[in-house]
């Protein structure tokens, strides 16, 4: 009897690690970003693959394209061929262990010094955690091996951040990001718009 309790008792502690895991994988990534610490995010991203998944809706959010329903002008395709390979040029800078710490760190000093919106830093852990998981759009499972977690930005709730997290043998990794935004329709609730 002990020791089919014992046998029960672990293969819960296992679903409890596995579920919880991808979860503190993400909280892991964003607490890197925040600290600076391009080791950890070094291993725990698959950058070539999130700078991939990243740049279609960046460039639609930088170079306003049309959606794919609309004939884009002649204009907007000029616009959006120029548009789309410098962004793309600027996330394959910016999206590195090193470059994302250092653009949050300018995010964090136009809220503080320019905006006067006040930074969360010094509140202790578990408020930031909660704060963090308020925002938490949906978060499932999608096989045995994927994650996804959909959380709205701290400053701006029509923007929503995609994320997908894979089992590797090391662990969950951060492999693909994408950004969508909530709009309006006349009259409407608020409809999920993907930018790609």
């Amino acid at each position: 009897m002990t020791r089919l309790l014992a046998k029960y008792i672990f293969v819960l502690l296992a679903f409890a690690a596995y579920t919880a895991a991808p979860f503190v994988t993400a909280w892991s990534i964003r607490e890197a970003v925040r600290n600076g610490d391009a080791a950890y995010l070094q291993n725990a991203i698959d950058w070539p693959s999130v700078r991939e998944t990243l740049k279609p809706s960046l460039s639609r959010l930088a170079v306003d394209i049309p959606d794919a329903t609309a004939e884009p002008s002649l204009w907007q395709r000029i616009k959006a061929y120029v548009g789309e390979g410098a962004v793309g040029t600027a996330i394959d800078t910016a999206v590195t262990p090193e470059g994302l710490p250092q653009l949050f760190t300018i995010r964090k000093a136009y809220r503080d010094y320019v905006s006067g919106q006040p930074e969360e830093s010094k509140l202790p852990v578990l408020d930031r955690m909660q704060r963090a998981w308020a925002r938490v759009k949906r978060a499932e499972f999608t096989s045995l091996t994927a994650f996804e977690v959909d959380m709205a930005d701290k400053w701006d709730e029509s923007r929503i951040y995609l994320a997908k997290l894979e089992l590797t043998g090391l662990g969950w990794k951060l492999k693909e990001l994408r950004v969508k935004f909530l709009t309006t329709a006349e009259g409407t609730v608020n409809k999920l718009v993907e930018t790609q």
